[in-house]
């Protein structure tokens, strides 16, 4: 063949041949552009981690989150129990994050690994949208020489020592709740929501604390207000409720309503923390402040805190123990009331005649000053391992590797532990896990000690940690004794002066993961229910808040 020929079959090939190589290298780039997605899509701050099992199912982008569903606690203790492993990772979208579940396993490692998990992760939307001007509340702050100091100063206030100087704020907050139903209930003869006033009683113990300020009424504006902004705060701060903390990209989207809405919540906080310590400025001035740890704060001029973290204090205080107690304390209320409960009540009442046999006059004089009624101790304990109000604590991340049966889980790692699931594990709690029942924590042989020996009902002798509703170790809640005490006096108050009984029409949920209304909520809400109050037979109730009331009439007055 000459030259000129192959020529002309070059020049007739090559067309095609730019096309085919056009043809590969368009092919390549979409595929490296697909292949970049799909790593990106998948892509997590901690890369897998060998050796912690992880759950299957997770998506691009997206992770578990879906799988997860509006209730994280349940779905993870389902995962412990299907995938027999309690400990095993998830990617919550871009993060990846260790869970634990059983008792043990949270106790190894909140308390064998305590200094490694010191530390809280940062989330966009509360730390940087709605705690942008206030600081961050305590419990949720990275751990630096800041939050060290405001916890040193938080359990200074709320430490044993402290609490002798609560009493009479103790006596007048539970007094109120008492006085309330006595009043709404028309002295037993009529149903009632008791969610108000109790809520009303630990905001107004936060309240007295942090600025030595209370409201009265269960129905205040200011009260309200509070109530309904750390609730919906609460919401905004769930994973399932604020996929843009684990997917970036939504937050950038044009109509982002759940920033919208966090601003919104952030101003109307403000204004209420703005108005409350400008308050108590007033009062110093006019020499008119009252004990609490804003006032002491301002008035210390060596003090080394700054007003951001003295404001973080008090927001912690506010908004933990509103939304905890009254958790608790109504859910509780809820179990003592139903058939099974109310053989708890008559025994508990028992308990009490036992130990102040001078009657309720002598029950109410002393009842805040020590927490010495086994079976209430009892009640008060399972109330708040049955009902786990915060049933997935505050994700901790770690500060250094941790060695976990021959894996390593890397420093900032976000651990999330499941106190729902620890508190209800039957392999640590028995079989009945699942039910409400105080007198797991007490002594054997119950019928004898309440009806042949008076003196042998006792606590079980405490070994290590109960439960935890309070978290455990390092990072454990600062208000956990106050707390005890506020539940403590509440149900000896209540129970000496009435037996409840559930509402036929309007009857308690007392299931421990449905009582809950916003299963996606941070902290529990339980579902509404009523009561009777029905009050007890030779207790001349109206006697008794006749002598609260000129007992406690002086108490705060501003």
């Amino acid at each position: 063949m000459t030259s000129t020929t192959f020529s002309s079959v070059y020049d007739y090939l090559s067309p095609y041949s730019t096309f085919k190589s056009s043809t590969t290298l368009g092919f390549s780039i979409v595929c490296t552009i697909f292949l970049s997605l799909y790593w990106y899509a998948n892509k997590t701050d901690i890369p897998y981690i060998k050796g912690i099992p992880e759950i299957p199912g997770a998506v691009p982008i997206f992770g578990h989150l879906l799988k997860l569903g509006d209730d994280h606690a349940t779905m993870c203790e389902r995962w412990w129990r299907k995938y027999q492993t309690s400990v095993y990772q998830i990617k919550l979208g871009n993060t990846r994050a260790v869970v634990v579940n059983s008792f043990d396993d949270v106790r190894r490692m909140l308390i064998g690994h305590q200094s490694a998990v010191i530390d809280r992760p940062t989330l966009y939307t509360f730390h940087g949208v709605i705690s942008s001007t206030q600081g961050f509340t305590i419990g949720s702050s990275p751990w630096d020489d800041s939050t060290k100091n405001r916890r040193k100063a938080a359990g200074q206030a709320l430490g044993r020592p402290a609490i002798r100087t609560y009493f009479d704020m103790f006596d007048l907050e539970s007094y109120c709740v008492v006085r309330d139903f006595y009043r709404y209930s028309q002295r037993g003869g009529v149903e009632i929501n008791v969610r108000p006033f109790i809520q009303r009683y630990a905001l107004n113990t936060t309240l007295t604390l942090c600025y030595g300020i209370r409201m009265d009424s269960a129905y205040d504006e200011l009260l309200r207000e509070i109530l309904e902004v750390g609730s919906a705060i609460s919401l905004l701060r769930s994973a399932s409720e604020n996929y843009q903390d684990y997917v970036p990209a939504f937050r950038y989207l044009p109509s982002n309503e759940k920033t919208q809405r966090s601003k919104e919540l952030r101003a109307r906080r403000d204004k209420y923390l703005g108005y409350l310590l400008n308050k108590v400025r007033v009062m110093i001035e006019q020499g008119t402040d009252k004990p609490c740890i804003s006032s002491a704060i301002l008035k210390d001029q060596e003090t080394k805190l700054t007003e951001v973290e003295v404001s973080s204090i008090c927001l912690s205080l506010v908004s933990g123990g509103f939304e905890t107690i009254p958790g608790t304390l109504t859910s509780c209320i809820g179990s003592l009331s139903t058939p099974e409960g109310q053989v708890f009540q008559d025994r508990a009442y028992e308990d009490i005649q036992r130990h102040y046999p001078g009657g309720t006059s002598e029950i109410w004089m002393n009842s805040f000053e020590a927490e010495k009624v086994p079976y209430v101790n009892a009640i008060v304990k399972e109330a708040a391992r049955y009902y786990t109000v915060s049933a997935l604590s505050l994700p901790r991340k770690t500060v250094t590797d941790i060695e976990w049966d021959g894996a390593i889980i890397p420093a900032k790692t976000m651990i999330l532990i499941n106190a729902q699931a620890a508190n209800h594990d039957v392999d640590h709690f028995g079989p009945d896990a699942d039910t409400f029942n105080p007198e797991r924590w007490l002594t054997s042989n119950l019928d004898a000690a309440l009806h042949n020996s008076l003196s042998a009902l006792e606590e079980k002798p405490s070994q290590g940690i109960q439960h935890y509703s309070f978290g455990a170790g390092s990072r454990a809640c600062s208000g956990q004794l106050i707390a005890s005490r506020l539940l403590y006096t509440a149900v000896i108050r209540i129970l000496s002066c009435y037996k409840i009984i559930a509402s036929e029409a309007e009857p308690p949920n007392t299931d421990y993961v449905d009582y809950n209304q916003f299963k996606s909520a941070l902290v529990a809400i339980p579902r509404d229910f009523k009561v009777r109050l029905v009050p007890r037979q030779g207790v001349e109730i109206d006697g008794i808040l006749r002598e609260a009331e000129n007992r406690t009439k002086n108490y705060y007055q501003e």
